[in-house]
């Protein structure tokens, strides 16, 4: 992929697909436009290298060899393999999941995936977008105007995209702040419940000798004396992701998972499946594959909210049949001796083996 260009507010191109943004989502569609064979690509990205390195490193960083392999994405940029996810309330025995995955070194890894895209890389924000009477896009960015046929909104959070075009937004917009600190790497992924009411921290493995953890904004104390990163994690898809001419990929979609907050994994896929749709003609299509996919079903943010008035006492109690390597059995037996659970149990579950 060619280094970003720098450009003049008065400066106009033109493309056959734009894409805003190239984080994970962004990055895919790129990336599997140019292997479907579409090199006539722009990718417009608001951050400057530093910037874009920075911003990208300071998350948890876990994506599962599932949605990985789904995405296909291969990458050599993993910073530690996990094994297990533990759901932990206080000093009690955590439940344990096992699982597959990664840490990966998630900027890195983008730059790898962009520069294997035929794409153009110019740099500026995107400030306003319009569709054209006869057919197509215009988009006003700090730098220059860029005039597409199809356009891809991968903007994150706060979509340009989705706010000019479509008028929507996710269902929820967490804050969060997450950092890297010393600390014993591990092999698991391990969230902590009851810190915080209606939501919890984590703490995950990162490079050597280092772990990344995160907590909701406002809640500092959990993480005092270290530097923070904060970004926002939309959840809850927004109704519609596409349009005539127009798609919506990853965070700008509300693609995140509601319970685990997998966005990594989501983006990748979604980026992927984008440029299929384009390819192929058929937008609407992705919208559908939307609808249909499990990692995307409406009911994990139904119990995302039962999860928010939860209170310690029943987080406790739910949690208490399922200390130690959790599996089908177990769950099942979980289920059964605490049924008004069941549907929290399954959704965590799934959420867990699918949402990431």
């Amino acid at each position: 992929m060619e280094a970003s260009k720098d450009t003049r507010s008065d400066d106009f191109l033109e493309c056959d697909v734009l894409v805003i943004g190239s984080g994970p989502a962004g990055a895919s569609v790129a990336y599997h436009l140019a292997f479907l064979g579409k090199d006539d690509v722009i990718v417009l990205e608001r951050l400057s290298e530093k910037q874009h390195r920075r911003y990208h490193s300071i998350c948890g960083e876990a994506v599962s060899d599932r949605v990985m392999g789904r995405a296909g994405i291969s990458t050599d940029r993993i910073l530690r393999r996990v094994d297990s996810i533990e759901i932990s309330l206080g000093d009690a025995n955590p439940a344990r999941v096992k699982v597959k995955g990664s840490i990966v070194e998630r900027w890195a890894m983008l730059e790898d995936i962009l520069a294997s895209s035929k794409a153009r890389r110019v740099r500026g924000s995107a400030r306003h977008v319009r569709r054209l009477p006869e057919g197509g896009f215009e988009v006003e960015a700090t730098t220059c105007r860029i005039r597409c046929r199809i356009l891809v909104g991968a903007d994150g959070a706060y979509s340009v995209v989705r706010k000019d075009l479509f008028g929507t937004r996710p269902e929820c917009m967490d804050p969060i702040v997450n950092t890297v600190v010393p600390g014993e790497p591990g092999d698991a992924l391990r969230f902590f419940v009851g810190e915080v009411p209606g939501a919890y921290t984590w703490n995950f493995p990162s490079s050597e000798g280092m772990r990344s953890v995160g907590f909701p904004k406002g809640f500092e104390e959990i993480g005092k004396d270290v530097v923070h990163g904060a970004r926002c994690i939309p959840s809850g898809r927004i109704p519609k992701v596409y349009d005539e001419g127009c798609l919506l990929v990853g965070d700008a979609a509300g693609l995140a998972n509601p319970l685990c907050y997998g966005g990594i994994g989501a983006a990748l896929l979604s980026g992927r499946k984008a440029a299929e749709a384009v390819v192929s003609g058929d937008l609407q299509g992705y919208g559908r594959w939307i609808d249909r996919d499990r990692m995307f079903d409406r009911r994990f943010m139904e119990v995302h909210r039962e999860f928010t008035e939860w209170t310690t006492d029943e987080i406790e109690d739910a949690l208490s049949l399922l200390s130690g390597n959790v599996n089908i059995f177990k769950g099942l037996v979980a289920m059964l001796r605490r049924p008004k659970y069941s549907r929290m149990y399954l959704a965590v579950w799934l959420g867990f083996r699918v949402g990431w």
